[in-house]
């Protein structure tokens, strides 16, 4: 081992004990129901990491990999194409055309009373930076305007965000016999004028938000920060100062459960060379002034290194007899962004924002009490079940909590993850895209995918064991018997989901494996 990562061990040794004394922790007894750490990466799609064993080359991670050995890695997991649609899903347990949340929500910063991104320190990294939906001209800074989630005069306006209405995870943990304490860190991009903006974290049910309420801080080194509705400036390392506020609350917990979220900027964009303290590899030498636009992966890598790397950190500060009752859960919220040259294979045409599977594709990693170690599972899923799968792990009944009147399309993974069970609740998996004029829905079973132009009807078919990559669809003129079978049972099953929207309290038929998933 190096002396440079002797140091860094060292160092979250350390900072574990110290934690661990200033809780007063020496002797912790477990809380009946167990804690659930969250960790949400931002862009980051399955060919990233080395666990997922197809992309090169992957970032270092360490920490990921011991997750994935000391509980299950899953394989066909979806989440949306684009952020704030699946951190929706993940929040209500419905799915995009239910909530109204089918794109990135926009950043109301005139309502924050913020004109203007805070001024870097002169320490900090060359950002590359884009917008919605490419490159900024050269020699164009980050700004407000570019963070708004603005797209063109030709695109459909952004959604309100989740109505008030909406009976939110948090909430559902709150309501059980024995409350969680909540609390969310980092990036939230749920809120907007219409739902309560800067507190509508806490409106959803978290007792405690520290982070940023759009798409992402101004810079990674200097950005405004919201506590509990108050806003503030801040400086430093966006992701750092998440890492540090969830450790903090967490370790100030006790016996209590609690359910934290911890969103980390990581790796989303603008691309830049994180504090080199928190890369272990080589990349710790990369010229931070070397990133541009045609040379952004290397950097991109480290991103997704130094996220790694302060997983860690939060792991090694939770004292040990906490973390033994604690369920972590890794995942990202869309699949890799094009402008930060995702590994190979993966077509960086067909990535964040798309229809296809870079887009939708990303790990799910989950680890804690009663989860064998070592596990790996080609089980289907959407981030929509984690809401349901949540609630199951902290002992909850989604029956019982969630109003009747309330049309969940969650269904739990608990079996998938506790118990052996090698198929799965669910039949297919389903997913929006929406971003500009682009729009498509999607679906799939275990071997085959079917894409829909909303605009259009245009239609995509593939068979997805055998094109995992999606670059030879099917002539739907010429199917095989097989084939045919599969896209018209995919498509009866699209057909008849989107039919139910708007409508409340009535089973969903089609889709689910066994009669104990949920489904209302």
């Amino acid at each position: 081992m190096s002396n440079r990562r002797t140091l860094v061990v060292l160092r979250l040794k350390l900072a574990a004990l110290v934690c661990f004394a200033a809780a007063g922790w020496s002797a912790y007894t477990a809380a009946q129901q167990p804690n659930i750490l969250v960790l949400v990466a931002d862009d980051l799609g399955t060919e990233t990491l080395a666990a997922y064993g197809f992309g090169h080359p992957t970032a270092v991670t360490p920490n990921l990999d011991a997750l994935a050995r000391d509980g299950l890695l899953m394989r066909d997991f979806w989440a949306q194409p684009t952020c704030s649609p699946t951190r929706a899903a993940v929040m209500t347990g419905r799915y995009a055309f239910r909530t109204g949340v089918r794109t990135v929500l926009g950043a109301d910063w005139a309502a924050l009373g913020v004109s203007e991104p805070l001024q870097k320190p002169q320490s900090a990294s060359k950002e590359i930076d884009f917008s919605p939906l490419g490159p900024l001209p050269a020699g164009q800074n980050l700004t407000l305007q570019s963070l708004s989630g603005s797209l063109d005069g030709n695109a459909p306006p952004l959604p309100d965000g989740p109505s008030p209405d909406e009976y939110m995870l948090p909430q559902a943990l709150k309501d059980l016999s024995t409350p969680y304490n909540t609390g969310a860190f980092g990036k939230w991009h749920l809120g907007t004028s219409a739902n309560g903006l800067e507190r509508h974290p806490n409106l959803a049910g978290f007792d405690h938000f520290s982070g940023y309420p759009f798409g992402g801080p101004d810079s990674p080194f200097a950005w405004h920060h919201i506590v509990n509705g108050e806003l503030s400036e801040s400086y430093g390392y966006a992701d750092q100062r998440t890492v540090d506020d969830a450790a903090h609350w967490i370790n100030s917990r006790h016996d209590t459960p609690w359910f934290a979220w911890v969103s980390f900027a990581n790796p989303h964009t603008p691309v830049h060379l994180p504090p080199t303290e928190l890369l272990l590899s080589d990349a710790g030498n990369l010229d931070p002034d070397a990133v541009s636009i045609d040379n952004t992966q290397p950097y991109f890598l480290a991103q997704v290194e130094a996220m790694d790397t302060q997983i860690g950190q939060l792991l090694g500060r939770i004292p040990q007899g906490v973390l033994d009752n604690t369920y972590v859960i890794f995942f990202s919220d869309n699949g890799t962004v094009e402008w930060d040259d995702p590994p190979n294979p993966r077509d960086r045409n067909k990535v964040k924002g798309t229809p296809y599977e870079g887009g939708v594709s990303v790990p799910l990693i989950v680890s804690g009490p009663g989860i064998p170690a070592g596990q790996e599972k080609r089980v289907l899923g959407h981030a929509v079940d984690l809401f349901a799968t949540i609630i199951e792990l902290a002992e909850g009944d989604v029956s019982e909590l969630v109003p009747a009147e309330t049309r969940l399309d969650s269904v739990s993974l608990k079996r998938v993850l506790i118990e052996y069970d090698a198929n799965g609740p669910r039949s297919w998996v389903f997913a929006e895209q929406s971003l500009g004029p682009s729009t498509h829905d999607l679906i799939r079973n275990e071997t085959y995918k079917l894409i829909v132009d909303r605009n259009s009807d245009a239609e995509e078919f593939y068979h997805l064991a055998s094109d995992p990559h999606e670059t030879n669809p099917l002539a739907l003129d010429g199917l095989s018997d097989s084939e045919r079978h599969n896209y018209d049972d995919l498509k009866r099953i699209y057909t008849e989901l989107l039919a139910s929207e708007g409508k409340t309290g009535e089973a969903v038929e089609p889709g689910y494996a066994d009669a104990e998933a949920v489904a209302r």
